[in-house]
């Protein structure tokens, strides 16, 4: 698993926090449905800059460029964190929402790495009984 499972992870959140938000709008209420989708926003903004960030300082063979780092620590820290005070503070959405949306990306991480050894699993299984058949 590299940085390509951490997009699919943060494209799949987004879909799924989008499809919640219209579900969520229909049946209960709109501004519980914008705090999930917005948490889920942020937390992908969050992953996506931590994943900037690593990748940035660690890659094997590269050469840290030192204002790019400080460039995406000061988005990632100051301006991502007040714009979730924001979301409590100014727009009052609620907080429940906020955590589901955010908790959203966990969800979406577990289930895809589930599946993956789920599938790794039975391709073992497979080759296991092909070599008993011979």
């Amino acid at each position: 698993m590299g940085i390509e499972f951490i997009h699919r992870v943060v494209r799949t959140s987004l879909v799924l926090a989008a499809l919640i938000f219209l579900f969520v709008t229909v049946y209960y209420q709109f501004r519980f449905g914008a705090g999930i989708l917005a948490g889920s926003i942020w937390g992908c903004l969050n992953l996506w800059f931590l994943t900037q960030l690593i990748t940035e300082i660690f890659s094997p063979g590269k050469e840290v460029k030192k204002g790019r780092v400080i460039i995406i620590a000061v988005v990632k820290f100051p301006l991502l964190y007040a714009v979730g005070y924001s979301l409590l503070g100014i727009l009052h959405l609620p907080p429940v929402s906020l955590l589901i949306g955010f908790t959203l990306i966990f969800l979406v991480m577990f289930l895809k790495a589930l599946g993956r050894w789920i599938l790794s699993m039975s391709k073992y299984k497979n080759t296991k009984v092909e070599s008993k058949n011979k």
